[in-house]
């Protein structure tokens, strides 16, 4: 492997080093021998590629998984505030306003999760604002008070 970069020979030994040779336009060289490994390292110090740590990998999928879950459980608990609680004897401004701002950051938490089945990043659900009053009961919930 020989690439050619304005000023930087990089090429791949015979032992599995990469040679990279600097020139300073004045003929002067100057070299520095790496393994694969570091060069490795570097990229994934600097986001250039991702964590090749095994561990690294589970716990992120772990909180990956877990944070998906809490926003699912904010958006189910958001929907029911909103749909099926006692509003007609609660005042429950305060809590579907809370929801509300728990489910925009559980959102933005997951803004750049990358979806399993796409490999795509998501960009969450639009969060469907929630009235801050409560929605008229239906002839079929007032029924049940």
């Amino acid at each position: 492997m020989n690439d050619s970069i304005p000023n930087l020979k990089i090429e791949r030994t015979g032992d599995g080093l990469i040679l990279l040779e600097q020139d300073d336009n004045s003929g002067n060289f100057t070299s520095l021998a790496i393994y694969p490994i570091h060069l490795r390292h570097l990229a994934e110090r600097f986001g250039l590629v991702s964590n090749s740590d095994p561990q690294g990998q589970k716990t992120i999928a772990t909180l990956t998984r877990r944070l998906r879950l809490l926003r699912d459980r904010i958006d189910h608990l958001g929907d029911y505030l909103t749909n099926c609680s006692d509003h007609a004897h609660a005042d429950l401004d305060y809590e579907l306003t809370y929801i509300a701002a728990t489910a925009d950051m559980a959102n933005e938490f997951c803004a750049e999760l990358d979806d399993p089945r796409t490999g795509v990043s998501e960009s969450g659900p639009t969060p469907t604002p929630i009235p801050a009053t409560a929605p008229e009961l239906t002839t079929a919930q007032s029924s049940l008070l």
